[in-house]
């Protein structure tokens, strides 16, 4: 009976969820946009190859993270609801889970040490570096969620935030000592203090976890394995390319691509944003039958992302010489592409959140892992064509997922008969214009007065229009951000 009568306790403190939902949004904004501004230092201090070995590196890890953990931190909110009583050993026993199977793997790895280096290339010493990340991480993963769970959103914004800069300025310092090996420096640097942190983590779960409980790693994997295939897929539709390109083309060739995906990840990271206060409108809307005001609203909502996209577009030139430099200067062409495909990304997550509300999550792993299939077999066909534009070809291989998965989500939702939400009509019509446009910049670039014209002229009209509507711009904020508290 205590467990049932803390759970709604919490769950109710609107001022705590609307808090800690502002706080992780800052949180995102703050941290994640460091590797954005510490990237102009890095291109200016590692060659081409080290930057991009550097990104292929990070790119396994990633892949690596799912296909080692399962995942399995994602079960810690879900298991809130039954074990809170038990949450010390509930984690320890999944943690567990994780450290076996990722030491079986790496036992795999040390018997082929000449086979994986050469697929992962790198060299043995990075790749144990990695496999002891790997082995801790889950740790701080777990931690850090149940900290979420329990909306303790001060100890999960400190310990985010001494990871991230940590990582970031001894990886800094380590490059500029390290002069004869500046790769040595940047994967050591930014990947110890995760290492050392999350090892403390480690020690402390099992101190008060204690005991290991097999039935618990049960309900984890019924929980998580389902979802495997879909994280997975995901991060081989973002890593893959440059995993490809630095196998077929070399990591020079994925220096440029990573700058570029660097100025990607500003779209991201506001996408990701507006999305963590649309999602909880949209639910509470669909659930009240609302469908005339999510239609309505969606449009601007959509309207809005979509006028940034075009903004930054303009800008691109000036984005890709100060992150890169003029060495750089190519990776201009990979950005309209990639940009493009973070507005299809924002459009089908809108239909994903539909198909949550529906609980019908299958459809998201299939579409997923189709996207992801197809992304992968037209980097194979097509980056072996012209190694000397490999990074531009993977950033429209890249569109291409993005656009099936809108296509996938659309038709799963009109299955659903739940289509009619969002007018279809508009969306097509915006991403059309926003796919032409990408495609015209890449004529555009060449004409900077043209251009600095356009981008003044642009300025002035959506300032206009943004004072104009001010007033139902902020109706629309004010209704999703209810959807937090």
């Amino acid at each position: 009976m205590n467990k049932v009568k803390k759970i709604p306790e919490v769950n109710n403190n609107s001022s705590i969820v609307a808090k800690a939902g502002l706080w992780y949004t800052i949180c995102n904004f703050l941290f994640r946009g460091m590797a954005f501004i510490t990237t102009p230092i890095f291109t200016r201090l590692l060659s081409k190859d080290e930057l991009g070995t550097f990104s292929n590196f990070s790119s396994w890890i990633s892949i690596l993270t799912v296909v080692t953990s399962f995942d399995l931190a994602q079960s810690v909110i879900r298991s809130k609801l039954e074990h809170e009583d038990d949450m010390d050993s509930y984690m320890w026993s999944i943690l567990a889970f994780s450290t076996i199977w990722t030491v079986v793997v790496y036992f795999i790895v040390c018997l082929f040490p000449a086979f994986f280096s050469k697929m992962f290339q790198v060299d043995m010493k990075y790749i144990h570096i990695m496999f002891l990340y790997l082995l801790v991480a889950p740790a701080y993963s777990m931690f850090i969620t149940k900290q979420r769970a329990f909306y303790r959103y001060k100890t999960f914004v400190v310990l985010t935030g001494i990871m991230t800069i940590s990582g970031t300025l001894l990886s800094l310092i380590m490059v500029v000592l390290m002069d004869d090996d500046k790769l040595a420096g940047r994967i050591f640097g930014y990947y110890i203090p995760y290492i050392a942190i999350s090892a403390v983590i480690y020690v402390l779960i099992i101190a008060k976890g204690r005991k290991v409980k097999i039935g618990y790693w049960r309900y984890a994997c019924v929980i998580c394995l389902p979802l495997v295939p879909h994280t997975l897929s995901l991060y081989l539709l973002s890593s893959s390319d440059k995993i490809i390109i630095t196998n077929l083309c070399g990591a020079e060739y994925t220096a440029i691509y990573s700058v570029a995906y660097s100025a990607y990840h500003i779209v991201t990271i506001l996408f990701d944003s507006m999305n963590k206060a649309w999602a909880p409108w949209l639910l509470e809307s669909l659930h009240m039958q609302r469908y005339n005001e999510i239609q309505k609203i969606s449009k601007i909502y959509i309207g809005l992302f979509a006028i940034f996209i075009g903004g930054i577009m303009l800008i691109v030139p000036e984005i890709i010489f100060i992150l890169g430099g003029k060495q750089y200067l190519n990776a201009v062409y990979c950005l309209p592409p990639l940009i493009t495909s973070c507005m299809f990304q924002f459009v089908y997550t809108m239909y994903v959140n539909i198909e949550f509300y529906e609980k019908k999550t299958l459809g998201v792993c299939i579409a997923t892992i189709i996207a992801t299939g197809i992304n992968i077999v037209l980097n194979l066909i097509f980056i072996p064509m012209s190694s000397e534009y490999s990074y531009i070809i993977a950033a429209y291989t890249t569109l291409c997922g993005y656009m099936v998965l809108f296509v996938l989500h659309y038709v799963i939702v009109k299955k659903m008969k739940k289509d009619f939400v969002y007018d279809i009509k508009f969306i097509v019509c915006l991403l059309g214009i926003i796919f032409i446009l990408s495609l015209s910049m890449n004529y555009f670039y060449n004409y900077t007065i043209i251009r600095y014209i356009t981008i003044l002229f642009y300025g002035i009209v959506i300032l206009y229009l943004g004072l104009k509507n001010k007033y139902n711009i902020a109706r629309i904020f004010k209704n999703t951000t209810k959807g937090k508290k």
